[in-house]
């Protein structure tokens, strides 16, 4: 199917085959006119579905439109539905894997920072304090006692 407006005119060039091409006829007047017809009383069916739409506030000026917010709403999750069923499979699948290699990060991390900077219960901290200013040569450093740990920054 080809629209009306298109004509196919063959040309014959004195050879033994003609040349098609398509040649571009004005399209009636009476089409253009129930295209812009149609295209006016789509918008005017618009217009009227947008103003039924409309709520009023209960003061003058103020309506709320059918446009809500930017994020749907779930009216109800069924959950024999296939995006319940994706869902619990993505979770079933893929935690085990995200625990197996996060557990061997976390571990990786503890293990690399306890083996720089070892902890060691002390049964006299200002004692351990003095011990260590004195190993390492320094007066003046400052100490952050906390509850159970106590850092020392020079």
């Amino acid at each position: 199917l080809k629209p009306f407006w298109l004509k196919l005119v063959t040309q014959d060039s004195g050879t033994r085959c003609a040349t098609p091409s398509l040649k571009l006829l004005a399209p009636p007047t009476h089409s253009l006119s129930m295209l812009f017809g149609r295209i006016l009383a789509a918008s005017r069916a618009a217009a009227v579905r947008g103003a039924q739409r409309t709520v009023p506030l209960g003061f003058p000026g103020a309506q709320r439109t059918a446009s809500t917010g930017a994020f749907p709403k779930l009216m109800s999750i069924r959950y024999d539905g296939l995006m319940a069923k994706c869902l619990i499979a993505a979770i079933v699948y893929y935690v085990p894997q995200d625990v197996v290699v996060l557990g061997g990060m976390f571990w990786s991390w503890h293990s690399t920072s306890s083996s720089i900077s070892p902890k060691k219960k002390q049964a006299d901290a200002e004692a351990a304090l003095e011990a260590f200013k004195a190993k390492k040569g320094l007066d003046d450093v400052q100490v952050y006692k906390g509850r159970s740990t106590w850092h020392v920054t020079l």
